[in-house]
């Protein structure tokens, strides 16, 4: 009988870090990066040590920093463009 809990036990999960996965994966397709790392997050949380978790949360974070610098970037060129305008008129 304690084997059969121990075997549910698993079972479970690694079923749910697999929806945890898969949740991350249509997230991550879909450039959903923040939702995508929560999953992952997650899926971390029931197997630690997964290299492939380990793996899309590193991807998301490099991602979302990219993402920061080209928003920065953009906003520096947004907010220039708007004082020259209002420096011409």
């Amino acid at each position: 009988m304690e084997n059969m809990t121990s075997e549910i036990s698993t079972n479970t999960l690694e079923r749910d870090f697999m929806e945890w996965m898969r949740r991350g994966d249509d997230f991550f397709k879909i450039e959903l990066l923040r939702q995508a790392r929560n999953c992952y997050r997650k899926a971390m949380d029931l197997n630690p040590k997964a290299k492939e978790v380990q793996h899309q949360i590193a991807e998301c974070n490099r991602l979302l920093a990219f993402e920061n610098k080209v928003v920065r970037i953009l906003s520096g060129i947004a907010a220039l463009a708007i004082l020259t305008y209002l420096f011409i008129f």
